[in-house]
């Protein structure tokens, strides 16, 4: 058994690694909220820079992407995603996304309601939620690294894993600045948010490797 465990952690370091990183990410900054330490500090200072680059274009172009990333683009992109497992007949990558993206909607949602911080005060939306964390970049983190890890081991070539790598990496970064741009969300809720995907999915695959080593 221990030398199953040592196997276990030598080939998965990275994730163990990413899974680490992720939570470090999301208890520092969930604990540096609560106790109101320096980040607030930042949050001010981003909001207030935030600010003074916002222009009626780029507004418009934020608001209609971030609903890439709302509730009815996560269902309808969600439902294509599992349509083509199905259709794959991978089902074991079918469990892990499922679990990963709604496990990572239940962790983000417990923890707005726990919490109950408020947003900024944006004159672009208004949405009644509590602010921390971002939904948004929870979702999209979540749901951008189980693509990644249901995709990268059928990829062949570098060129493509690479591509696949830098969108998955990429498409959380601009959901996470698109919420902060609209002045909807706290910077430190998006760092927030993108620690709590990160870890969540991450450890949603180690459990999952881990079963099919013991399998």
């Amino acid at each position: 058994m221990k030398t199953r465990v040592l196997t276990f952690i030598l080939q998965n370091k990275v994730v163990i690694i990413m899974n680490i990183l992720g939570f470090y990410l999301f208890a520092k900054m969930a604990e540096d909220v609560t106790e109101k330490e320096s980040i607030l500090v930042i949050d001010r200072w981003v909001e207030t820079y935030i600010n003074t680059i916002q222009t009626p274009l780029w507004n418009t172009f934020m608001v209609t992407l971030t609903h890439f990333n709302g509730a009815m683009g996560i269902f309808i992109f969600s439902l294509c995603m599992i349509l083509f497992l199905i259709y794959k007949r991978w089902y074991n990558d079918l469990l892990f996304y499922i679990l990963s993206v709604s496990g990572a909607n239940i962790a983000y949602i417990a923890i707005k309601l726990i919490v109950q911080r408020a947003r900024p005060s944006s004159e672009l939306l208004s949405i009644a939620t509590s602010s921390f964390p971002s939904g948004h970049a929870t979702m999209a983190t979540a749901m951008a690294l189980a693509l990644y890890f249901i995709l990268a081991k059928r990829v062949n070539t570098i060129a493509l894993r690479s591509l696949l790598l830098i969108s998955c990496i990429v498409w959380p970064l601009i959901i996470a600045f698109s919420r902060v741009y609209l002045d909807v969300h706290w910077f430190s809720d998006v760092i927030t948010g993108i620690g709590l995907g990160v870890f969540w999915v991450t450890l949603v695959e180690l459990i999952n490797r881990f079963k099919n080593l013991v399998d």
